[in-house]
């Protein structure tokens, strides 16, 4: 009797120290671009911009984590990783005077995420972000591409480092002067 107590002690011990590795750490962010993207898109030909709901192309993973290699996922608090990443655009295009419309706008951004995950490196924090991107203009596309982010942080703070990911996401959208001239900025 004593030994089948121990060893239900021990496995209950065990169990439960399996229950606490395996939480996920809860990240709450919060994320407002405050950034330059360098482009005024107050002059878009055809119309309002509307950025449609994006996608989560991610298999395997719930719509709020974000991967870590190695470690169980972060979630997010207070919405989805696909959301957030539309938000980051959607507040973007704003900061850069683009006339937003609704969701019969001849011009729409579509997005698909397809990657996101931060790591733990020698030097802080990686933030890795990659998203499918497709613009159409009257129903019919007109840029496609995969953008990609890959951002290294000094700092210990996931929130931070997340954010830090999303800025150099929206830097490497208006950087494509393909995307640009299909908004017939140029």
């Amino acid at each position: 009797m004593k030994r089948y107590l121990l060893s239900t002690a021990f496995a209950a011990t065990l169990l439960g120290s399996c229950t606490l590795s395996l939480a996920s750490e809860t990240v709450n962010l919060n994320y407002e671009y405050s950034g330059k993207t360098g482009v005024s898109l107050s002059a878009i030909s055809g119309g309002p911009l509307t950025v449609n709901a994006f996608t989560d192309g991610r298999s395997g993973s719930d719509a709020n984590d974000i991967q870590r290699p190695g470690k169980e996922p972060l979630t997010l608090s207070n919405q989805t990783a696909a959301s957030l990443l539309q938000s980051a655009f959607t507040q973007a295009f704003e900061a850069s005077g683009a006339q937003l419309g609704d969701t019969d706008s001849p011009i729409a951004l579509d997005g698909k995420l397809v990657e996101v995950q931060v790591q733990e490196t020698a030097q802080g924090l990686e933030t890795l972000i990659r998203v499918e991107l497709t613009l159409r203009n009257q129903g019919r596309n007109t840029w496609q591409s995969v953008v990609f982010s890959k951002a290294d942080s000094d700092s210990p703070d996931i929130a931070a480092a997340i954010e830090q990911g999303l800025n150099r996401l929206v830097t490497e959208l208006f950087r494509d002067d393909y995307f640009l001239m299909a908004l017939g900025i140029f």
